[in-house]
This record gives C-alpha cells, structure tokens and sequence, in this order.
C-alpha cells in the first residue's frame, strides 16, 4: 500500500467511526455536502459534534469553510470540534491558529503495517471479547472513568454504550482486559475501507503501569488482521503515543483537533 492510498483510507476510517459510533447515541444528525462531514451529536458537550473535511486538496479559502461549520452548529446552538489532517488541511489548520481557536491537541496518527509483536499478556491479566450487554456494561465503566482523564466526562463516555444493540456489530469488536479479576483496560477495532481502526483505549488508573493497554491493543489489533485488514491505524492520545511504537506502531501523519464556538 502506497503512503497516499493509506493517509486516505485512514481519513475514511476515521470517520466511518464518528459516523457509526455517533448513531450509538439517539437524536444524532449526520449530513455530508461539499465533502464535508457535519456530525451534531445527541450529547451537548462540543466533543461529540464535530465537522470533518473529506477533500482531497488543500481547501483554498478557510474561512469559508469555518463560516459553513460555524453556520451549521449556530442553528443547532452547539459548540463543536475541527478535526483536521495534518497531511491535508494545513491552510485551515493555519487559519484556525490565526484566529486563535482552542487547539485542544495534535494527535499523532499511527499504523501498523504488520502483525504485533508484543508478546503474552501480562501475569494477572485476561483479554475477554464484548457479546453481550453486561460485558458492555464492563467496558464502559472502564472506558467512562480512563476518558476522564482526556476531559471527557464520565456522563459523555457512559453516553455511547448505553444501547447494546446498537454498539454490537459484526464489523467491530470490543475487547476488555480483567486484571487480577476485574475490568480494567478496554480498546475497539473498527472495519471499514479495507483496513481498521483502534478506538476507545483506556486503563482505569489504579491498574496503569502493568502494560494492559499495550497488551490490549495488541490482541484487537491482531484479530483486525485476522478478519482481514490490510493495515491497522490509530490517533494516539498522550498516555498511548509512548506505548504503541513497542507494538510495531509508527507515526504517519497527525490530526490537529480544535474547539470552537458556533458564533
């Protein structure tokens, strides 16, 4: 796969899972024109509403664009997010600092070309695969208290996985890792466009620094291969940016996300 054919498909994975994992939560509305992607999420917290540019040159004219974001969301009376390509959107990326929009963080994107290699899990540790509702149930919990520290509010996170059959799908697992018997590391791959995606990773605090992250997103990673992909991306947090390059995890691009108000 050439560095072109995988910065777009990992743009489509992206968001393919804003779009799949926004209709988890009721009332959302996703309208896609002038390769624009506008997600108005179910949950007031401008996290969850987003705009995304899908086109594959460089957007000319900015502020136009931040005009037709801000114009969608105004009606709407939400706050909302940019997320932008680092390899694509630099002229927006630069207009938005220029207007001294939050810049909440520059996630560096990763992938792996291969199979991990990282290993067995760790002693006091077992990987279960989410099938039903209360393993779900599991898996929130986990993921609504490790977002807290990434400014999600736990509320938010438990938002997304509050309807099982809506989050269960044949085209995505959920992984969570029990440590010493309880739930405490989770990740998901998403399937879409040829390849995956590793989203949701999160270690409740007290059962950081025994290398569950690491181990989990090498199990969902692996089994993302298995079912087929031909590679496997991520947007690596702060807490995640050191750990996945010991699994075979490179950096391939980044992705800018701002905050902005819609007036």
């Amino acid at each position: 796969m050439k560095e072109f054919e995988l910065l777009r498909l990992a743009d489509l994975n992206l968001i393919e899972f804003w779009r799949e994992s926004s209709k988890w939560i009721p009332n959302t509305e996703i309208l896609e024109t002038h390769e624009t992607v506008f997600i108005d999420s179910g949950i007031d917290f401008p996290g969850c509403s987003l705009v995304f540019n899908l086109a594959k040159d460089p957007i000319e004219q900015p502020a136009e664009f931040l005009t037709r974001s801000k114009a969608f969301f105004s009606s709407r009376k939400r706050g909302f997010s940019l997320l932008l390509r680092g390899h694509c959107d630099q002229n927006i990326i630069q207009y938005c600092k220029d207007q001294k929009i939050f810049l909440v963080g520059d996630q560096p994107g990763m992938v792996l070309d291969g199979k991990a290699k990282g290993g067995e899990a760790p002693a006091g540790a077992e990987l279960r695969w989410v099938n039903s509702a209360k393993e779900l149930q599991n898996f929130k919990e986990v993921a609504a208290e490790a977002f807290m520290d990434l400014a999600f509010p736990r509320e938010v996170s438990e938002s997304y996985f509050t309807y099982a059959e809506r989050v269960l799908s044949p085209f995505s697992m959920l992984a969570t890792v029990y440590f010493d018997g309880e739930a405490s590391c989770c990740a998901m791959v998403l399937l879409s466009h040829g390849i995956a995606g590793v989203y949701w990773v999160g270690t409740r605090q007290k059962a950081r620094g025994n290398g569950l992250a690491k181990y989990c997103v090498q199990e969902v990673s692996n089994a993302a291969f298995d079912m087929g992909a031909r590679k496997v991306v991520l947007q690596a947090s702060k807490f995640g940016s050191p750990v996945y390059p010991k699994i075979g995890y490179r950096e391939f691009t980044t992705y800018p996300h701002f905050i902005c108000a819609s007036k």
